[in-house]
């Protein structure tokens, strides 16, 4: 049975929204590659690095900590659950939008804020680039938890019943017998985090606006910016065929080297 019938019409989409368009940018951004020293776009670059190195870490640790708080059958930690799902399913513009009036000098934090000499932390670079990781960690640490709590149910109860019966305590099985068992997810986890830190700025768009001064001026919200508003295509293609790159190197080069720690029998 030939599959071609089925293929045509998906290769024929691919070819006409994404393959097509991809020439297109790395035609307009190859000459103007020189234009990626420019001051700004190694600012966002550096933002954009820094953003992921936090980002990452801060969204395994989250969700591995929410899967560890909730597991269990009992109804209070399923309340739990659901609600540290709820930011999953909301729009990353309504969650943003939520700690925008949060942070809002005038809002109903303004008394914590002052006591923390935050007068106006999405105007001062480093609140501002702060408040941005933030929102970008809490959004999807629902999921990861959902991740972590599959992997917690795959841990063979008869290693932890012989971790206990050795006399290991709770934070040495979690260590020596858990932890070990749950790289799967955790590389899983690290990986979607990274994309998403890399791809996701909807919530700059909300709160910050790539300001103060840069502060917050992600890779992709500068792309963004070059070609929609000022409509400088060749900076915003060459800068697209950097975040390529990036993303490239992820997937080439550290991936493999992050799995060979990963051990997929238990």
């Amino acid at each position: 049975m030939r599959v071609w019938p089925f293929l045509l019409p998906t290769f024929l989409f691919l070819l006409g929204f994404t393959y097509f368009p991809a020439l297109e940018v790395a035609m307009e951004g190859l000459p103007a590659l020189g234009r990626l020293l420019a001051p700004e776009n190694l600012k966002a670059l550096e933002v954009t690095l820094l953003y992921t190195a936090l980002t990452v870490p801060l969204s395994i640790l989250l969700g591995l900590l929410l899967a560890l708080a909730v597991e269990g059958e009992s109804r209070l930690r399923q309340v739990v659950r659901a609600l540290a799902f709820h930011p999953v399913v909301l729009p990353t513009v309504a969650f943003a939008a939520v700690f925008l009036y949060l942070l809002n000098p005038l809002g109903p934090l303004r008394g914590l804020l002052q006591g923390l000499g935050l007068q106006n932390p999405l105007g001062d670079p480093f609140g501002a680039f702060l408040a941005v990781v933030l929102v970008g960690v809490l959004k999807d640490a629902g999921l990861y938890m959902l991740y972590y709590l599959a992997g917690l149910k795959n841990v063979p109860k008869e290693l932890l019943d012989a971790a206990r019966v050795d006399g290991a305590g709770r934070l040495a099985t979690f260590l020596r017998v858990t932890w070990p068992l749950l790289s799967p997810t955790t590389f899983f986890v690290g990986v979607m985090a990274a994309l998403g830190a890399l791809r996701n700025v909807d919530h700059i768009f909300v709160l910050t606006k790539g300001g103060p001064v840069g502060a917050t001026d992600h890779l992709l919200y500068r792309v963004y910016t070059l070609g929609f508003e000022y409509f400088d295509v060749p900076s915003a293609s060459a800068l697209s065929l950097a975040l390529l790159v990036l993303l490239s190197l992820l997937a080439l080069l550290a991936l493999p080297r992050l799995e060979r720690g990963v051990h997929y029998d238990a």
